[in-house]
Formats: structure tokens, C-alpha cells, sequence
């Protein structure tokens, strides 16, 4: 061994992503733009659980829902996945409603992935930089 220690990389959690992407499009977003979270986690309990899904709570749904100017295709659907992370059935089900309605949906697996689909729905403001 050459004496040199490891250090481990700890990959960001969903929640972590989700949260440095909101607080970055706090100032990067176009103003016109309205997005929101959808409160699906899965670690609830089951009495809440219930409650939730009887007033329309569906699995599957992606994490951040975008509101474009109706001339913009109205909607978009961002699912964030940690590094590693993979789509349940739900969530392949949510994705084709959305391929099939021809509404906007992606993935990603990191912040700048996020900010690569959102330049191309043009969710950011006009000339913003982002380091």
C-alpha cells in the first residue's frame, strides 16, 4: 500500500438534490415560471397514509412540477434519483401518462443534470450563470 487513506465519497441524498436545485432556481428561474414539490415521500404513517391517498395522492407522481405560460406547454415534470437510484413502476407509469399527453418529463441524478433539462425547457432566466 502506498499509505494514502481512501477518503469515501458520499453521493447526495434525493432530498439533498431536490433542495439545492430549489434554492439555486430560487434566483436562476424565470419569474413567470411556477414550480412546487409534490409531498410523496414514503416513510409516513400508515393512518396519514390513507388520509393522503383518499384526497389524491397517487404514487409515482415526480418530484417537482413546473407551470410554464400556456404558450410554453403549460406543465413540466422533474424526477430527481440519487446517484444509483432507479425508477420505481410507479414512477415508469407516471413517465408514460406524461410521453403519452405529450407532456415534458426527465430524470436526473445530479444538480447539473437537473439544470441541463431545465436550460432546455427554458425554466432559467436569460443569461443567468450558475456556478
Amino acid at each position: 500500500m502506498s499509505g494514502r487513506k481512501r477518503i469515501a465519497r458520499i453521493e447526495p441524498s434525493e432530498h439533498s438534490l431536490q433542495v439545492q436545485l430549489l434554492t439555486i432556481l430560487a434566483y436562476a428561474k424565470r419569474e413567470e415560471i411556477f414550480v412546487f414539490a409534490i409531498p410523496n415521500q414514503s416513510n409516513r404513517r400508515i393512518r396519514n397514509a390513507v388520509r393522503m391517498k383518499a384526497e389524491g395522492l397517487r404514487s409515482g407522481i415526480a418530484d417537482l412540477c413546473f407551470l410554464f405560460p400556456s404558450a410554453e406547454g403549460a406543465v413540466a415534470w422533474l424526477e430527481l434519483k440519487a446517484r444509483g437510484g432507479a425508477l420505481s413502476d410507479e414512477q415508469k407509469g407516471f413517465r408514460a401518462i406524461c410521453q403519452r399527453l405529450g407532456i415534458r418529463w426527465g430524470m436526473a441524478k445530479s444538480v447539473e443534470q437537473a439544470l441541463e433539462i431545465l436550460r432546455g425547457w427554458n425554466v432559467l432566466k436569460p443569461g443567468v450563470v450558475i456556478l
